[in-house]
This record gives C-alpha cells, sequence and structure tokens, in this order.
C-alpha cells in the first residue's frame, strides 16, 4: 500500500462519515427482502463474503453487483479488468498461524494418508495485509450474476433463533421497542402492530443484537443513558449488525427508527476513525453470536436424523441376519440398553454417535479427523483414530522436578507409594503405545468414562459373538465393582461371560486370533479385512482358529464323545464344530491344574544345547512339535537361518540339530526325563497354541509385505524387452515391471528400500533389518493367488539370479504368462483356456505360451508345482491340467535325484493330470546340461517347433485322459442310481 496516502483507517472513516452526511452509508440505507441485488460483497472465486470493515468499505462504493475479486483472481476466470479502473483497498488481519504438528521428539505427525498433520497456533503479534480488488462492473468477460433465493423461510428462521436463544421478550408494555440491561428483557409491541412480519422479526433481532451485550454474553459497555455518545457507540453495532442479520436471513433491513444517532455517530468517528472499525468487528460477532442459535438448532435435527438413521439401520441389518446370528444380535441389543438405561438420553445418544463414527473410521469409510472430531464433540475429548479398543485408569500424582526449572511432571502415584491427587483416562493405540484421554478428580468419574469408551467399542464392533463377549465383560466388571452386588449376582455375571466366550470361540473361527491380536498391535477390522483378503478357507489356515485341549490318553475317548478333535499335525486335541462347550470346559488349558511339567525342562535343556553351538535363541525357540525349523546362527546375514532342528517330545524327548555354517551335528536325549500322560496333554496343547500364535503372526507379516508389494508394483514402470535376462532367454516382458531408481510415490512410512548398486544392499539391509531391499533396474514378477490378490514378488537380476521376496507368502501362488493378455488380465484368460498348463519358471512358462499360443502359469520352482496344481484344479475342476516340467539329469550325479522330474509326476498324480518333458536331440541334454523347454527353444536344434510338438501331444492326452474320467465317471454315477432305483423297488415288495 502506498505510504504517502493517509492510514487506510483515515480513509475509511472519511469516505463513511460523508456518507453518513448525506444518509447513503451502507446501514442507512433501506431495502426489501427478498431484493438480490443487495447481496452482500463477496469474492466468486472462494465463495465467501467479505467481513467487518471491508464489507462496509466495498458496499460503500455503490457498485450493485456484489462481487469483488483480485486482478489475478479475474484474470484465473478468464476476465479482463478494464483499463483506467480503480482497484479499492481492503483490509485483513492474520491471527493464527498453520504448521505442521510434531511429537515430543520433533517428529512429523502423519494423518491416515501418509501427510503431515497441521494444527493452527496463535500469533503473538497478529500481522495485516493489504489487498487491491475490483468490483464485477468494473470488469469485462465474467459471468451472468446468478443469486440463489434463499432455501429457508426467512420468517420461520428467525423466530427458531429467537426461542433457541431463550431471550426475556416482554410484548405490549409499551409501544415502543428496547432492550434493558438492569432487567435483561426484550420489551417489544405486539406482532399486530407491525405493518408486517419480516419488520417485527427485524426490530426483535436488531434489540437481541443489544441483547448479546450483556456481561454474560458479549460482555460489551451498554451502562449509558439515552442520547449520549456511548449510547450511540452500542447503537452503531446494533444497526450494522441489523443490517448483516437481514442480510443473512433475507428479512430486509429498515433503518429509519435510528436516524437521529447520525449526529453521534459522525462526531464519533471523526474523533476516533478507528471506533467504525471496532464496531464493524464487534457487529460481525453479534451476528455470528445470533446466528449460533440458529446452527445449534439444526445440529440438535441433525442429531436426531442421525439417531433416527442409525436405528433404522441396525434393525435393517437384525432382519437381514440368520436365525441364529439374529437372536444374539437381538440379545446384544437388549444388554446394551440395559448397560446404558441410566444415562441421559443426550449422553446415549453421544455414545451411540462416536460408536457409529468410531466403526465407520476402523472400516476406512470416514476420514480419521472427522472421527476423532465426532469423540471432542459428543465427549469432550478426542480419541485417537487408531484406538484398539483398549482404556486404562492410572492414579496419579504432580511432582515438582527440580532438574527441570521446578516444572510439574505427572507422576502414577503407586511409584511414589502415596495416595492419587487425580486420575488419568487413557487409550491404546494400535502401535501399543498409550494416549492421555482426560484426567478426573474423583475416581468413580474416571471409572465411569472409562465404561463409556468400552461400551464404544462394543457398539462399534460387528462381529456379534465378539460384541456379545464385550457387554458381557463391561457387565461383569460392573457388578463386581458394585458394593451393593451379591455373590449370586457375580457369579452370574461371570457365567454369563464365560458362556460368550464360549458361543464365541465355537461360532466365530478367527475369536482366538483377535484376542491374541490386542497384544500383536493389530485392529480387530485388520483381521476381519485380513481374512477378507486372503479368501482362504483351506484346512490350513482353519488351524489358525482351533481352541486346543489338554486330554491325556486316557480321558480321549470322553473328550471324542463330547465333540473334540484330533489335530493329527499338531498332535493334540481342539474344540470341534458341534462340540458340547459345557462339557470340554474342563480340558481348557486355563482350567487344568499347573503342575511341574519335565518338558519345561526338556525344552531348557535343549535351549542350551542350541545356544552351546552358536545358535541364536529367541522368540519361541526350541519349538519341540515334532517338526522341522530353522534358526539363526552366529555369523548369519540378516535373514540368513543357518541353523537346522527338529525335536520329538513322544515319550522320551529327543531331537536331532545341525549347524550348516560350521557343519556340526547332533543327535540329542533328554537326560532321563519321561513324561505322564497328562503332561504329554499339557505340552501337546501348549505346543498347539503356540503354533496357532506363529501362524496367526506369519499371517499378519503375509499381509504386511504384501501391502508394501502391491504399493510397489504400483509406482514400478513396465519392463521392456531389451532387458538382458529377457534378451538372453528370448522371452516377452508381458506384463513384467521394473524396480524402479526411487521411492517416489510410496507412503511416508513404507518398508521398501531401493539400492542403485547392488553393493548398497548389505548395508541396506543391516541398517533397515525390517525393512524389504531391492535393486533398481531388477525384474518384478508379481505372484498372486486364483483370486487375483497379490502375496509375492520374484526379482530376476540381469545375471539370472532370481529371489523371492522375503517374508513373503509364495506357496500355492503362481504368475500366468501370455493368453493375449498382461499382468492380472492374463489370470482372467485361464478361465477360457481348454487346458490348464503349468510351469516351473517364467522363462519357461513364456516359452510354452508362445509356442500353444495360450496362457501358462509359471509355479516359480518345482516345490510348488504341487500346492499351485491343486489350487487351479480346485477353482477348475474340469479343465484338464499338464505339468510342464524340468528334467534335471544333470544333477542326479550330484545329489542321485532329479527334483524337477520328481515334483512334476507327483503334481500331475496329485490332480489326475499329465506330466510332459523336454525330449532333446542326441547327446545334447548331458553335454549342455539343458533342462527345460526354454533351453528346447532356444539352445536345442530342435528349436520351438519340439516344444510345440511335445507339449501339444501332452495336451491332447490330457485332454483325452479328461473326457475318459469324465465318461468313467458318468458310467460309475448312473450305475449307483441304477442299483438304488431297484433297492427302492425290493424295498416296497
Amino acid at each position: 500500500m502506498d505510504k504517502s496516502r493517509k492510514a487506510y483507517h483515515e480513509q475509511v472513516a472519511e469516505s463513511l462519515i460523508a456518507q453518513l452526511k448525506q444518509g447513503t452509508a451502507p446501514w442507512q440505507k433501506p431495502w426489501q427482502p427478498g431484493n438480490p441485488l443487495l447481496s452482500f460483497p463477496h469474492n466468486p472465486t472462494t465463495q465467501k463474503r467479505y467481513r467487518g470493515i471491508n464489507a462496509l468499505y466495498l458496499m460503500s462504493k455503490g457498485h450493485t453487483d456484489p462481487r469483488w475479486l483480485t486482478y489475478k483472481q479475474a484474470a484465473g476466470l478468464g476476465a479482463q479488468v478494464r483499463k483506467g479502473e480503480k482497484s479499492t483497498w481492503i483490509q485483513y488481519w492474520k491471527f493464527t498461524d498453520e504448521r505442521i504438528r510434531k511429537d515430543d521428539n520433533g517428529n512429523p505427525v502423519l494423518k491416515g494418508d501418509g501427510k503431515p498433520a497441521k494444527e493452527t497456533v496463535k500469533l503473538e503479534r497478529p500481522r495485516v495485509f493489504y489487498a487491491s480488488v475490483f468490483n464485477a462492473e468494473q470488469i469485462d468477460n465474467l459471468p451472468e450474476l446468478i443469486i440463489d433465493p434463499p432455501t429457508w423461510n426467512p420468517i420461520e428462521r428467525a423466530e427458531l433463533i429467537l426461542q433457541a436463544s431463550s431471550a426475556a421478550i416482554e410484548h405490549g408494555e409499551h409501544d415502543r421497542a428496547f432492550y434493558r440491561p438492569a432487567t435483561d428483557r426484550i420489551h417489544l409491541p405486539h406482532k399486530h402492530q407491525f405493518e408486517t412480519p419480516d419488520r417485527y422479526y427485524a426490530t426483535a433481532l436488531h434489540e437481541l443484537g443489544h441483547w448479546t451485550g450483556h456481561e454474560s454474553r458479549l460482555n460489551r459497555d451498554l451502562v449509558h443513558p439515552f442520547g449520549s455518545e456511548g449510547y450511540a457507540r452500542e447503537e452503531l453495532r446494533a444497526e450494522i449488525a441489523s443490517m448483516l442479520l437481514g442480510h443473512e436471513l433475507g428479512i430486509g433491513h429498515d433503518p429509519g427508527q435510528h436516524a437521529a444517532y447520525v449526529a453521534s455517530w459522525i462526531k464519533t468517528l471523526e474523533e476516533d476513525p478507528t471506533e467504525i472499525f471496532r464496531a464493524a468487528a464487534d457487529a460481525e460477532k453479534i451476528q455470528d453470536y445470533v446466528l449460533a442459535f440458529a446452527r445449534q438448532q439444526e445440529l440438535v435435527e441433525q442429531e436426531v436424523i442421525k439417531m433416527d438413521e442409525i436405528r433404522q439401520n441396525i434393525a435393517t441389518y437384525t432382519a437381514n441376519l440368520s436365525p441364529d446370528l439374529a437372536t444374539v444380535a437381538q440379545h446384544n441389543n437388549q444388554q446394551l440398553q440395559k448397560l446404558i438405561e441410566y444415562l441421559p438420553t443426550q449422553q446415549q445418544n453421544s455414545l451411540y454417535l462416536v460408536a457409529d463414527a468410531l466403526k465407520f473410521c476402523r472400516n476406512l469409510s470416514i476420514d480419521n479427523f472427522e472421527f476423532e472430531e465426532t469423540s471432542q464433540d459428543k465427549l469432550g475429548f478426542t480419541i485417537p483414530a487408531d484406538w484398539n479398543g483398549r482404556v486404562q485408569i492410572q492414579g496419579n500424582v504432580l511432582e515438582v522436578n527440580e532438574n527441570d526449572s521446578g516444572k510439574n511432571h505427572i507422576v502414577p502415584a503407586k511409584e511414589l507409594g502415596v495416595d492419587p491427587e487425580f486420575w488419568g483416562v487413557y487409550a491404546q493405540r494400535n502401535d501399543q503405545t498409550w494416549v492421555w484421554l482426560a484426567d478426573f478428580d474423583v475416581e468413580q468419574q474416571a471409572i465411569d468414562t472409562a465404561e463409556k469408551l468400552a461400551l464404544i467399542d462394543a457398539m462399534s464392533e460387528r462381529n456379534e459373538y465378539e460384541k456379545a463377549v464385550k457387554l458381557a465383560r463391561i457387565d461383569e466388571l460392573r457388578i463386581s465393582n458394585d458394593p451393593q452386588s451379591t455373590l449370586d449376582d457375580i457369579t452370574q455375571a461371570k457365567e454369563q461371560r464365560k458362556h460368550a466366550e464360549m458361543l464365541a470361540m465355537q461360532n466365530d473361527a478367527d475369536f482366538n486370533k483377535r484376542r491374541q491380536a490386542m497384544e500383536t498391535g493389530q485392529t480387530i477390522d485388520d483381521l476381519q479385512n485380513q481374512r477378507q483378503n486372503t479368501e482362504k478357507e483351506s484346512d490350513h489356515t482353519s488351524h489358525t482358529s482351533r481352541q486346543y485341549l489338554v486330554v491325556p490318553y486316557s480321558e480321549k475317548d470322553q473328550a471324542k464323545a463330547a465333540g473334540a478333535r484330533w489335530d493329527k499335525v499338531a498332535k493334540a486335541w481342539y474344540v470341534g464344530d458341534k462340540a458340547d462347550i459345557r462339557t470340554l470346559q474342563r480340558w481348557l488349558p486355563e482350567n487344568v491344574p499347573v503342575q511341574q511339567n519335565s518338558a519345561i525342562d526338556a525344552q531348557s535343556e535343549f535351549a542350551t544345547v542350541l545356544r552351546d553351538n552358536g545358535c541364536i535363541v529367541d522368540g519361541n525357540h526350541p519349538v519341540m512339535d515334532g517338526l522341522s525349523h530353522r534358526i539363526k546362527v552366529e555369523g548369519d546375514r540378516p535373514g540368513e537361518k543357518s541353523g537346522f532342528y527338529v525335536v520329538h517330545m513322544d515319550g522320551h524327548p529327543a531331537g536331532y540339530f545341525n549347524n550348516h555354517r560350521t557343519k556340526a551335528e547332533i543327535r540329542w536325549k533328554a537326560k532321563g526325563y519321561s513324561l505322564t500322560e497328562e503332561q504329554k496333554a499339557t505340552f501337546a496343547a501348549q505346543v498347539a497354541i503356540k503354533q496357532q500364535e506363529r501362524k496367526a503372526e506369519q499371517q499378519v507379516q503375509y499381509v504386511k509385505v504384501a501391502e508394501a508389494i502391491k504399493e510397489l508394483l504400483d509406482i514400478a514402470p513396465q519392463a521392456t524387452a531389451d532387458h538382458p535376462y529377457l534378451q538372453d532367454k528370448n522371452a516377452r516382458p508381458n506384463g513384467l515391471k521394473i524396480v524402479p531408481h526411487n521411492t517416489d510415490g510410496l507412503p511416508h512410512d513404507s518398508i521398501i528400500r531401493i539400492c542403485r548398486e547392488r553393493q548398497e544392499v548389505k548395508t541396506v539391509r543391516d541398517e533397515h533389518p525390517d525393512s524389504l531391499v531391492f535393486v533398481a533396474g531388477d525384474l518384478l514378477l508379481p505372484i498372486y493367488d486364483p483370486q487375483g490378490n497379490i502375496w509375492s514378488a520374484q526379482t530376476i537380476q540381469p545375471s539370472g539370479t532370481k529371489l523371492f521376496v522375503a517374508g513373503s507368502q509364495k506357496e500355492g501362488h503362481f504368475h500366468v504368462v501370455g493368453g493375449n493378455s498382461e499382468g492380472l488380465a492374463a489370470l482372467t484368460a485361464l478361465d477360457n483356456a481348454k487346458t490348464i498348463i503349468i510351469a516351473e519358471g517364467y522363462s519357461t512358462a513364456d516359452t510354452v505360451s508362445q509356442a500353444m499360443n495360450c496362457p501358462v502359469v509359471a509355479a516359480f520352482d518345482s516345490g510348488n508345482l504341487i500346492p499351485v496344481a491343486q489350487q487351479l484344479h480346485d477353482k477348475y475342476p474340469d479343465k484338464p491340467i499338464v505339468i510342464a516340467g524340468d528334467d534335471d539329469q544333470h544333477l542326479v550325479a550330484l545329489n542321485g535325484k532329479n527334483t524337477g522330474r520328481e515334483k512334476a509326476q507327483e503334481a500331475a498324480q496329485s490332480v489326475n493330470g499329465v506330466a510332459v518333458f523336454p525330449v532333446f536331440a542326441l547327446n545334447e541334454q548331458s553335454s549342455q546340461k539343458l533342462s527345460d523347454f526354454n533351453d528346447l527353444a532356444n539352445k536345442s536344434a530342435l528349436g520351438m517347433q519340439a516344444v510345440e510338438r511335445q507339449v501339444g501331444a501332452a495336451i491332447e492326452k490330457a485332454i483325452q485322459k479328461s473326457t475318459i474320467q469324465k465318461h468313467q465317471s458318468h458310467v460309475k454315477t448312473q450305475s449307483q442310481l441304477q442299483a438304488a432305483t431297484k433297492a427302492k423297488k425290493r424295498a416296497l415288495v
């Protein structure tokens, strides 16, 4: 702004004083309801109106178009300020600043989308800024002005504000309108004494503006006699506020009653030009205060609508459940009502609204901050969006820390051995850290708040069996803490909680896994989403949700009769699908008396053996389950496990250990330990439970790695045919990707690390042992399941070295090559294929795909052929399967095994398919160590035509074999039907 000019406040005051003398100041002009040309000044680019002194100054310029914007904003709309037009200065203050929020360690706090969270801070010294704006009448090529009519009834909205304010209004005592501060009452003539209803409400709202100045509200200086300068100052504020409210509500503005104050206003502004700035600012405060009543009423109405929606959703949801589950849901609703009936309706609604927001937040349907704002609004404190449902109460005291400038620090009272001064309520995040929510002077207040939080967690639970358990626990805790509860009350509540847990174990396969997840840092919904993503219902994964039992051999028949089932892999009994839970309770691990267990001594002894031989014994090692296990040894690199052991606990504990790094080999027997039947059963159950926990943890790791791989594939560029490996193998790039040169585009907290040079890998892995390390430029092959869910990836270096992503799940997963499609689209090509062809490596699969012009599955190695074949046979039971195996004859001389051929034959046999192996020209295979169909196409004199002939013959054989099997199956079925019909006729005779 030009400093040679008068101060801005002087320019504005002089302009408005001149208009006051002429009777044309903005608040002196009357206007009727519904006049669109009298809309308030606003910026069409930001859709915000100008406020305070800026609004008055712009209105004083005499333009009929209410749109004002800067030169750049006009240009941004494709418009142009006409040459010679003069701008109008406006002023705005910045009282706050926005900055990145940081934690106690100075690190940026991130939102759910990985972007830094921001916070607003108050500036110690507010800053003033100026901008020059032009009216729309000074600009060419702006769109035509469109002002939408109000969507509300102005009279109804004005009446709503008067009622919501609860202001005391007296009618008819006097023939004039005024507000009396001494009695805090508004006096008005009767409505019929006004020309129109809008005149009545305009007058009432003018007096309501004075009413806001009471010391209990906005606390303005109101105690001045009529006609005094102070009275005129207050009248100026109320008159400007009346203009603002008249515009906002659409009821018009009539300044005729206040002409007597003009001389006082002129005198005041001439003596103090900044008074008009203060008056305009106070008028805005008056309008905001008055309109807040309408907004509050709107919020109440919205809450009522939301509560009706929640109740309707609950009813609809319950009606669509199966009969058994609907019964559980109805019981949960009844139990919930019993638990919250003591609360006022408003607090009950608050619990429902916060729980509803939490449910959608955990399901990623709303933003984290939307949930946190809801909790702050309804509860008075903010619940973190990553709350896992756990709450803690801690008695605290304030202690002066002399080493920290005498500042007070909160210390747990129990650490000092003193009584608490107050009680804090804390919520646990998914990462196991605790966050403070609120403090209370009375312990019972903290207990009540913790219970409300537990209710919110239960109400947000989507799984009805899990919800029943949570509600039963709340009820049990409340009854046990109630001094008036009898022993029978406490016992009954405990039994109901146990019954709810039993039903959950019996009907909800993931119940135990979710209980364990509370200790591993995952949310319940994480595990539910994980189960939906994996879509695996195989026997392997079902083992992770079994409730194991301690059943001695002599009691196995009793347990079996009650529904217990035997797990052949874990060698332990577990609760069957249709078990009698009450009968089996005696064999639950927590109900079996603890006794001295020789198995524990044997486990400790074997752990010592492992340590003495260079093993790093941590985690669950040693696992005494009769299965082989890998273990880290001294000198191993990250991810490497050079130790191997297996231990059996049948009868006399014994095992075997081999350190592949030092070549040390030990056959071990426990020192004279012998186990009783009860000890064997107890240890078997303990081992089975640990296996369950390991599988659950492993599945969590699988999902975490899979998500990281998906993120990497999203930013990775497509591979091209000039990659050295593809050129060497004459393979097509199809849907392959290339590891990018950097992590740009990945989330801030991604576990992916990318090295530019291969020599950096070891250093990066040592620095980031929990990360996935890739090298830029390597080929990247996505590995997925039959449903298209990505679970792993294989990298191929230019030299041909192949590696799988550490910690990922490869077993049973594959990559589809060709079929005139790329990437995951090739998977759908299998739907139209006459035969499913499976090979080991990518290049072999691509060669067969080129030769046969059809999609081919790459299983990556011989050990994965069987699970992949079985997975695809389950999905396509009517399609014949051909295994295009490797013939590793050159390995027979080394280890006596032809693994590629053996595994291919086993895979074909497991799905009633056909295995085919490359047949080379005389002496080619042994002399050149050739083994697969890629070798046959590229290194043999027979070439690609041989691949087409040999694989084609195998496909015909597989189709013929499948046809014969189908015919035999049909004949067998018909024979069985005929036999059943004859038997039925004989029975009738």
